[in-house]
This record gives C-alpha cells, structure tokens and sequence, in this order.
C-alpha cells in the first residue's frame, strides 16, 4: 500500500506540474471552454500556475518519505479538497463548466478522500496527528 500511495502522489504531482507549465508558457488557451482573457486576466492565470507547480512538485517530493512528510500530505490533500468546493462557488455563481471541469470538480473532491486514509493506513496515525506534527 505504501508504493502504491507514494505513485499516486508522484503521478499526481507530475499531473498538477505538467497542467501548470502548460498554462504558464501556452497560456488560457489551454482551458477547455475558455475565452481569450485581458492581459490582467492572463496574467493572474499564468502567476496562480506557478503556485500550482510548487504544489505538485510538492506532491512529488513529499512522496519520498510517507512517514516523515505525511502533515504535509495531509495539508496538500486539503488544499485540494477546498479547492473542489471552491469550484462550487463558481457554479453558485455563474453556473455549470464544460464536461471537463464537471469532472475535476468530482475529482478534486475525491483524490483526497481516497489518500489521506490510505496514507492514515500506512502510517498508522490519523491526519490530525501529522497535521500537528507536519514535519517528523
């Protein structure tokens, strides 16, 4: 189980990164469904994906060692969970996205729902207790 964690945090990591470089170097053009934004619009785009790429290679180096970065794990699957619900508030708002991103929101609201019990199951401590302790 533990293997099979850390390749989901890897390929996860790998996945958040390579979505990231697309959008930093392609640009808006890559969202499915997407208009061509203002140079504000596009820029706030291309900055929020160099956060998104610190966070999968985050995803890819905590990977490494369970045991020891399992806090962050825990945080970085709630970061992502959140941002499920916050793509919510856009269809609160605005209504329903294109097939695609209906998709992501079911995803980004199971990924985490899926890992962090499994790492819970490896590591043989709850996510409340790494959370406290983030750093082994």
């Amino acid at each position: 189980m533990r293997t099979a964690v850390q390749w989901i945090l890897i390929v996860f990591g790998i996945g958040c990164s390579a979505i990231a470089l697309a959008h930093i170097f392609i640009g808006p053009k890559t969202i499915p469904g997407a208009n061509t934004p203002n140079p504000s619009l596009d820029g706030d785009i291309r900055m929020a994906m160099v956060v998104f790429l610190a966070y999968g290679l985050a995803c890819i180096w905590a990977a490494r060692d369970l045991d020891r970065h399992a806090g962050l794990i825990h945080l970085l699957m709630l970061v992502f969970f959140v941002g499920g619900l916050v793509r919510l508030l856009t269809v609160a708002y605005v209504g329903w996205p294109d097939a695609f991103f209906k998709a992501m929101i079911v995803f980004e609201l199971a990924l985490p729902l899926v890992v962090s019990p499994l790492l819970q199951r490896v590591t043989g401590r709850t996510p409340a207790a790494d959370l406290v302790a983030p750093s082994r």
